[in-house]
């Protein structure tokens, strides 16, 4: 081998490499993205189940169909997800303390109101917590608005690498750095043809797979406290003798 041809295999060899890298970089990167993606929706499914839970407890006070429609439709949310949620009481819940069962009624609907807003803000946008391992560093919890975004900009890369680094061609280019093999295949009639682009490409994110509920935000104005505090009276009035009995048990739960 003179030195020319020395050089010229250096040369090939250093080019193939760095395809290599970039191409197997790229679609690394993706495999980290997507399983910290995967990771980060399970963990916003848990979040789901305990807004699932509160809400549930919450239909459970309001007693039937017409008392749930008028408490939802009193906030604006008489045509989301929270009407549907069967309404059920499951073990020992912290609840408010008042003289009457009035009393302990209204404030055990305004409190589980209270805690489905924050559970639901929190599956919404997140919170700032503590770093595990980083003293004095915030992060923020998984979210449905982040693990959008991220769906979709990971998406943005995907039809990227898809585009400029199919596998089919990062192949023809690698049997067009070896000249010699390169010949041979021309003169046999063996094209430089490949067809691993179905295989090996990405597959974008569908977002429906995630498994991730809709949950409208709750409004916490003054006027929507209002409208629940007379829900509230008006249930009571009207099923007083059903309250009364519901507020005996939960309170003795």
């Amino acid at each position: 081998m003179n030195k020319l041809e020395y050089l010229s295999d250096e040369m090939v060899e250093e080019t193939l490499k760095e395809a290599a890298d970039t191409f197997f970089g790229k679609r690394k990167k993706i495999d980290q993205e997507l399983e910290l993606l995967f990771e980060q929706a399970k963990q916003l499914r848990r979040k789901a189940v305990l807004v699932e839970e509160k809400t549930s407890r919450l239909n459970y006070l309001l007693l039937d169909d017409d008392s749930r429609s008028l408490f939802w439709s009193k906030i604006g949310l008489e045509d989301s997800v929270y009407p549907s949620i069967k309404g059920q009481w499951k073990d020992k819940v912290s609840l408010p303390w008042a003289m009457t069962r009035k009393g302990k009624y209204q404030k055990s609907v305004l409190t589980l109101y209270d805690d489905l807003k924050f559970l639901v803000r929190d599956y919404l946008y997140g919170r700032h917590v503590d770093h595990p391992e980083i003293k004095g560093k915030k992060v923020i919890t998984p979210s449905l608005t982040n693990i959008t975004a991220w769906a979709e900009n990971i998406n943005e890369e995907i039809q990227e690498i898809n585009s400029s680094s199919k596998p089919d061609d990062v192949l023809a280019f690698t049997r067009r750095m070896d000249v010699d093999e390169s010949a041979k295949r021309e003169c046999v009639g063996a094209g430089l043809e490949y067809n691993f682009d179905q295989e090996l490409c990405f597959k974008p994110v569908d977002f429906s797979s995630l498994g991730l509920a809709q949950y409208p935000e709750l409004p916490d104005d003054k006027k929507v406290y209002a409208g629940i505090a007379g829900v509230c009276v008006s249930v009571y009035k009207e099923k007083k003798d059903l309250v009364k009995a519901l507020v005996d048990k939960i309170y003795k739960y």
